[in-house]
Formats: C-alpha cells, sequence, structure tokens
C-alpha cells in the first residue's frame, strides 16, 4: 500500500535524531538563555510606539526563573519523556509574554544540530481546532529548519542525509496542503477532515515528525476556541501526540489557564503555570541600563546612574512600562543634543509618566463597565491591602454575571489573579491602582 511505501522509505532516511538515555538530562550549559538580540538603529528604535510584536525585543532581560521552567521543559523531552509537559506563562497586557516567547523559540533554534535537529513552532491559537493545520505548521516548520542544518553543514554524508529528509518533508507539506493527506492513500480532501480524528492525523505524520524535537509556542492564547475539535488536538498535543516528539508552551493573558481548562486541560506537570510578574528591580535597572550602552548615551557617571534608578522606579519592573520609559528618556536626549544632564532628567520623568497614563487608559478603555466601577474596586482593594476575593468583585459586577466582569477585568489587565490563592486577585501594577483611585469619577446617584 502506498502508505506503508511511504513510511518505509521515511524510516530509510538516516534520522539526524539520536535518541538519548534518559540519564543524560539539560542543564543550563547545555540549553541557555540566548544573548540579547543586536539593538535595532536608533531612530528606528524610538519611532516604535509600542513593545515590537515582531521579532526578538533587544533589552530584554530577566525572567531567569521562567525560563528555567522552559529549559526543564525541554530538558524532559531530550530524555524522551514525552506528554504532560505543557506549559502556560500567563499575565496581563505589558508582562512580556510575547517577548519571552521570542526568546525561548530562539533558545530552541540555537539548540539545534543536525545530529539532534530540535524545532520552534510559531502557531495561532485558532489553528488548535484543526489538527491539519496544526500538523501542517509542524511539518512547515520542520522544512524550515532542515533547511537551515543544510546551509549550515559542509560533510556529504550529513548533507545528502539533511537533503533526503528535506525532500521527503517537502513532499509531505505539499501534499497535506493540496489534499489533507492524499499521499497517504486516504482520498481524503481537507474539508473531510472531521472524517479522521486528531489522534489519526498524529498518527500519520508520526513517521515524519519522529525525527525532530519539536517546541510549539502558542501566543495571544487566551484566544483559543473551545470546541470538540480543539479538545481532541489538545489532548494529542498535551497527554498523547502518538509518537511525535512534542512540547507545548502557551502565551496569553491572565485568563489562560481557564479557557485551557474549558479545552479539557487540567492535569498540568508541577510548576509548569506561571504568572508573569513584575521584573525584580536589578533586572529592570540592566534593561534600562543597557539602552543607554547601547545608544551611547553618556555623561557624568552619576548622571547616568540617576536616571537609571529614576526611570527603574518610575518602571516598577512592567516590561511594558520599561520599554515606554526608555523610549521617552532617549526621544528627551537625543532632542537635547545627546545631553543626560539632571536638569532633564525631570523633563523625561514627566513625559514617561504621560505615556504611563496613557497605557492605563486604554486597559480602563477595555473593561467592560463605566470608568467609576474601576475606581471603586481600586479602593476596595487599597482597604484589603491589595487582595480582592472573588465575594469582593461580585459588588462590580451590577448588570453582569460576576465571572464575565471576572474574565473581562483580567483580560484588560485590570486584574491578575494571585500565584498561591485561588479565586483571588490583585491590581497588577501599583501605579495602575493609584491611577485607577484618582479617576474623576464619582458613583453615579441612584434612582
Amino acid at each position: 500500500m502506498l502508505i506503508q511505501s511511504l513510511h518505509s522509505r521515511l524510516n530509510k532516511v538516516a534520522s539526524p535524531y539520536v535518541r538519548m538515555p534518559a540519564i543524560f538530562r539539560m542543564n543550563p550549559k547545555t540549553f541557555p538563555k540566548p544573548p540579547p538580540a543586536v539593538p535595532l538603529a536608533l531612530e528606528t528604535w524610538l519611532d516604535q510606539v509600542d513593545r515590537s510584536e515582531v521579532g526578538r525585543e533587544p533589552f530584554f532581560r530577566g525572567r531567569d526563573a521562567e525560563f528555567d521552567i522552559f529549559r526543564r521543559a525541554c530538558g524532559s523531552l531530550h530524555a524522551g519523556r514525552v506528554g504532560g509537559g505543557t506549559m502556560i506563562f500567563q499575565g496581563a497586557p505589558g508582562a512580556g509574554k510575547s517577548a519571552l516567547m521570542q526568546e525561548c523559540m530562539e533558545a530552541v533554534r540555537r539548540h539545534s544540530t543536525p545530529a539532534t535537529p530540535w524545532v520552534a513552532v510559531s502557531m495561532n491559537p485558532h489553528s488548535l481546532r484543526s489538527p491539519v493545520d496544526v500538523i501542517e505548521a509542524m511539518v512547515e516548520s520542520a522544512n524550515t529548519e532542515t533547511g537551515r542544518l543544510r546551509e549550515m553543514v559542509s560533510g556529504k554524508p550529513v548533507i545528502g542525509m539533511l537533503d533526503d529528509l528535506l525532500g521527503f518533508g517537502k513532499k509531505f507539506y505539499r501534499e497535506l496542503s493540496e489534499c489533507g493527506f492524499g499521499a497517504f492513500g486516504l482520498s481524503l480532501g481537507r474539508h473531510h477532515g472531521k472524517d479522521l480524528t486528531a489522534r489519526q492525523f498524529f498518527q500519520k505524520a508520526a513517521p515524519f515528525l519522529e525525527k525532530f524535537r519539536i517546541v510549539i509556542c502558542v501566543d495571544e492564547a487566551q484566544n483559543t476556541p473551545v470546541s470538540s475539535t480543539t479538545k481532541e488536538v489538545m489532548d494529542c498535543l498535551h497527554r498523547d501526540p502518538q509518537g511525535i516528539p512534542l512540547v507545548v508552551a502557551f502565551f496569553g493573558l491572565s485568563n489562560t489557564q481557564d479557557i485551557l481548562r474549558q479545552c479539557d486541560l487540567s492535569r498540568f506537570a508541577d510548576e509548569r503555570v506561571l504568572n508573569l510578574e513584575p521584573l525584580l528591580k536589578d533586572d529592570a535597572a540592566l534593561a534600562i541600563r543597557s539602552v543607554f550602552d547601547a545608544y551611547g548615551l553618556m555623561g557624568k557617571t552619576e548622571d547616568q546612574a540617576a536616571w537609571v534608578e529614576c526611570l527603574t522606579e518610575l518602571s516598577q519592573g512592567w516590561p511594558q512600562h520599561i520599554n515606554r520609559v526608555s523610549v521617552t528618556a532617549a526621544r528627551v536626549i537625543r532632542d537635547h543634543n545627546g545631553c543626560i544632564g539632571k536638569d532633564l532628567l525631570g523633563l523625561a520623568l514627566e513625559h514617561g509618566r504621560e505615556r504611563k497614563n496613557a497605557y492605563y487608559s486604554g486597559r480602563l478603555a477595555a473593561g467592560s463597565r463605566p470608568p467609576w466601577v474601576y475606581r471603586e474596586m481600586a479602593l476596595t482593594a487599597m482597604e484589603k491591602d491589595g487582595v480582592l476575593s472573588y465575594d469582593d468583585l461580585r459588588q462590580f459586577s451590577t448588570g453582569s454575571r460576576p465571572e464575565n466582569f471576572l474574565a473581562n477585568a483580567l483580560h484588560a489587565g485590570l486584574l491578575a489573579p494571585l500565584k498561591d490563592l485561588p479565586y483571588h486577585y490583585c491590581i497588577p501594577i501599583p501605579s495602575l491602582g493609584d491611577y485607577l483611585q484618582a479617576l474623576p469619577v464619582e458613583i453615579p446617584p441612584q434612582d
């Protein structure tokens, strides 16, 4: 049969993947954080109005604990443990989820070699309801990685091995794209994919994809569609990928875990779900200092130290704010002939506060209730040492279900779940709480 013939030919390809005994575990030296990305030209960087969602963040710093979770999950995959290693990195808007994802994907690419090929797959959450789309993304990324490795090597045996693998991969992808597994003798078009289960789709793709170690990264994962087919795909990705060595990392807003639970993902490995909090002060200061160093914003040592310290304090360690106050400060310095004297620091801080408030205004606009509701919510949080229970939130959900109010507040970044206390929440950034408390609005009079 055609399916057996193709599987046989695939298995004859000298696999560049070498199975490693389970005792060989990864450590930080074998799967390190990648070095920082090369900064953009100053004027290009200054023209950005927000953190870039394309490519790596050049001043990404910190997140060592988060990356260690990612590294250990990849270490388990490296050791042959497949299934159950799903990771979730969630947080309010501006917590640096997309930037962290780009660093993780870069680490995978740097770890990949012809002898042990690894593949980083960036996947749209809406693809998760279609097994064909998921496998197509994996195959396309595997082909791209095989081609990249092919350009890196010079030995004829290795080149021949990679050429054979790439040839099969390209044929696989072409036929999958054109007729949805027609290459496997199923005579099945894409639009009839419902005739096969997600498990069967994964089984058919395994003879090719098992040649790689695959790390799937899903950004904006809070937008994952909840459907029966999504649940089937999730079961394959999380529990049993049918022989495909893979692990999945979801990056999304603070309600991502709740959405994935609705997709029947409930049993996560220990320490694989993380809420992104502000950076440590030293890491925030390092990020801002890196901006000064990269663009030669030099002056007196004590002046630069004062700028870094004040901007770090203003950012409160929030990645979005680190970017905004850094860009604002660099613009002030540029507009004053590169001067970083203390007399300009006040102007930079003033503009930085304006940009922070503009960010908070956008978060407030995403809320489902009038501004006075969030002012009262912030005042209540202040009275309760910053912690709001689910019952506390009921009083602010007049006119809507409490769970809908909560979901919107999490999605808008006005609330974040507490790490160690279920059904309790906080305002994720102290200065956001200050902003909400100071809103010039009052509770409307009751009729």
